[in-house]
């Protein structure tokens, strides 16, 4: 007991000088392990308790210079790459709807507030403490799912597209699709460890969002929603979280994947003209529902590298009234040339790569399980986004993240990007890990000639 709390006084003095008070805990086991793994060396050479403490301690060195050089290396690693450029990309956001409110197709609503709440909401979110979501993430997954079953019966549906009022305040529920895969990942944090049924649990547990998405209805959410849950479970089975056999649970993540595959053919098949918009986007001319996908590749088409591009004369030598919300990259490309395109989609893609780059350094599973749902919904929502503005976008656009009109994606956005970069700032001293999977005993056994019942099983 006494050498115990040699070692715990020894920690708490190295800690002492450490700022950083959240990575005090980590810091402060792993010295005490180390302490007790050379004590306990000692020992086995035959020293007493006491004195082989102390030979620890004093191997360990001063606690004062070794918590002076620890906290030279533990401390918050702001990315500033990425804040800055998303920075950029509400800024540029903000001067788009700028520009975009003097042009023909404007509703004449330009405001910097926008801006201004979306800024405060991302550093808000970025100075959270995000291990709050591993306290409670089956109530933070249960959570959504009751409000955005609560908002089905109240929507009203306006152009095919669910909407939620209240109180002057519009919210599309496809945006749903932002929130549904970070829940989801949640319930997969808390499922890990479990084994087999661990797995059967995620599966089930992926269905009721899909669902919700499907009876909005949002294809385009369904889809992404699908294809980052699936990527998360095939990343914690691969990586051993569930514990048991790799095998197994490989065979087991067969099952949603039928699923998804035998939803999106059902959808395919009850609902025809999706076969025929995939027809209209390698033949528009062959269906006059192709005009518009038509119109857009036109535009393009007569871009410049910089400044105005022409109108095909079929237009009337004027731009066409194209809804600005789902093709902001087109009016700007034809009013200011391929260079602001290539600009915008050069930010996106250092935002990408370099959020991917910190998203495979992470390794604990909430830091991984927070982050990779976050980024690949970013990731998503901007390659649907830049296809559609160049006239070969499948699939319905939900915006191009923080720059597209759409206070409510803007707001979501800011918050989910400065969650993700609150994971990159602070995920490394978090420790959870997984223990390793005991297969439960079965509650009737027979061995040695004896009928066993484990009332533990």
């Amino acid at each position: 007991m006494q050498s115990s709390n040699e070692i715990k006084k020894y920690s708490a003095a190295v800690c002492e000088q450490i700022r950083w008070k959240k990575a005090h805990a980590g810091i402060a086991k792993e010295i005490e392990d180390h302490l007790y793994d050379q004590r306990d060396y000692y020992l086995t050479e035959g020293e007493e308790e006491e004195a082989a403490t102390q030979k620890a301690i004093l191997q360990m060195g001063d606690p004062i210079h070794v918590g002076i050089e620890l906290d030279k290396t533990h401390k918050p690693k702001p990315q500033w790459l990425l804040i800055l450029l998303t920075i950029i990309l509400i800024l540029v956001g903000t001067g788009v709807s700028y520009v975009l409110d003097g042009s023909e197709a404007s509703v004449k609503n330009f405001s910097v507030f926008p801006c201004i709440i979306a800024m405060v909401i991302f550093f808000a979110a970025y100075f959270l403490d995000f291990t709050a979501l591993a306290k409670y993430p089956k109530a933070f997954y249960f959570s959504i799912l009751f409000l955005s079953v609560a908002a089905l019966p109240v929507s009203s549906n306006i152009n095919g597209r669910s909407f939620f009022f209240f109180a002057g305040f519009s919210f599309s529920l496809s945006y749903f699709a932002l929130l549904f895969p970070l829940a989801y990942a949640m319930f997969l944090y808390a499922m890990r460890n479990k084994g087999p049924r661990g797995i059967l649990l995620c599966g089930i547990g992926s269905v009721p969002y899909g669902i919700i998405l499907l009876l909005i209805p949002s294809i385009t959410g369904f889809v992404l929603y699908a294809l980052t849950a699936l990527t998360l479970l095939f990343t914690a089975i691969r990586k051993g979280w569930f514990g048991g056999s790799k095998r197994q649970g490989y065979l087991m993540f067969l099952v949603p994947v039928a699923l998804f595959v035998i939803i999106t053919m059902t959808i395919f098949a009850f609902q025809p003209y999706r076969i025929l918009r995939l027809k209209v986007l390698f033949n528009p001319s062959s269906d006059p529902r192709g005009y518009q996908i038509a119109m857009i590749r036109d535009l393009m088409s007569g871009a410049v590298l910089i400044g105005k591009g022409t109108v095909p004369n079929q237009y009337g030598g004027s731009l066409p009234g194209i809804f600005h919300t789902d093709y902001v990259l087109t009016i700007l490309t034809h009013n200011y040339g391929w260079i602001v395109f290539i600009g915008i989609a050069l930010l996106f893609a250092a935002f990408s790569v370099f959020g991917f780059y910190h998203v495979c350094r992470q390794r604990s599973v909430l830091g991984l399980m927070v982050s990779l749902p976050i980024l690949m919904i970013f990731v998503m929502q901007s390659v649907l986004y830049i296809a559609s503005n160049l006239g070969y976008g499948l699939l319905s656009t939900l915006s191009l993240p923080l720059v597209s009109y759409g206070k409510t994606a803007l707001f979501l956005n800011a918050g989910l990007i400065g969650i993700m970069l609150s994971v990159f700032r602070t995920g490394d001293i978090i420790q959870d890990g997984f223990q390793p999977y005991t297969k439960r005993g079965s509650f009737f056994s027979y061995a040695d000639g004896k009928l066993i019942i484990n009332l533990k099983g």
